[in-house]
């Protein structure tokens, strides 16, 4: 547990030592801004889009996806890039947590692609999964022999996924530091894109049980190429 003055004692005596040293913290609670800014931590845990990303499936509402959004960027002033995540120690697995498993794919796509610095917690990249007990969370943070996952990369489709979204991510600066915005949202779909330099990024989730089509803005692309699919779309009179 940590004061506001301690804090800024320890951003100071950081950024003398190493500048680009990063202190985050865990908050559950409250301000995020309280604690992550200029002269305290880097970074605080956002557990309000954490909840909101497996419920809005859950409950087929990305509203609350959306609402959440806008409501952490209005707390800390859009500036401060959140840690984000699906699970952690204290909370029971993403693929626990999920009436349908196949919302493991839209999940971590928005995790991947939502402002945020997107964090997986051990052992979830498998899909494995932990409830949390009355009096337990040991079955939260199982030990693994990683033996038994050599090849997950190529033989389990959970990690496939976020082996992928971690190559494409770390290939698209926009995903990064792009700016955000809505570009259609219903209860059952939801399109968003990230823009940087010109270039946009657009991100579709679906957590119905049909297909979805959607006419959206290009922005000042002329051709879109999916990233989990290869696919080529060009766009129409600055739709696509």
């Amino acid at each position: 547990v940590l004061d506001f003055e301690y804090m800024k004692v320890l951003r100071q005596v950081a950024n003398e030592v190493k500048p680009d040293f990063w202190l985050m913290g865990e908050v559950i609670h409250g301000d995020y801004s309280r604690w992550a800014n200029d002269g305290t931590l880097h970074s605080v845990t956002n557990y309000m889009l954490h909840k909101a990303l497996y419920s809005a499936h859950n409950d087929h509402n990305y509203f609350e996806v959306a609402h959440t959004i806008k409501y952490v960027s209005g707390m800390t002033g859009g500036r401060l890039k959140l840690y984000t995540f699906t699970d952690n120690h204290d909370v029971e697995r993403i693929y626990t947590k999920l009436r349908n498993k196949a919302h493991y794919v839209p999940v971590h796509v928005m995790l991947y692609t939502l402002p945020g610095i997107p964090s997986v917690y051990y052992g979830s990249e498998f899909g494995i999964e932990g409830k949390k007990e009355r009096h337990s969370d040991d079955s939260l943070r199982p030990a693994l022999n990683y033996e038994d996952y050599k090849n997950a990369a190529e033989t389990n489709p959970c990690t496939k996924l976020i082996a992928t979204l971690g190559k494409i991510r770390q290939n698209t600066p926009a995903l990064c530091y792009g700016d955000y915005g809505e570009l259609e949202l219903q209860t059952t779909h939801f399109a968003y894109e990230r823009t940087l330099d010109g270039k946009s990024v657009i991100v579709t989730v679906n957590n119905g049980e049909n297909d979805v089509n959607m006419n959206l803005p290009s922005g000042n692309s002329s051709q879109y190429v999916g990233a989990l699919t290869g696919e080529r779309i060009k766009a129409d009179n600055g739709r696509i």
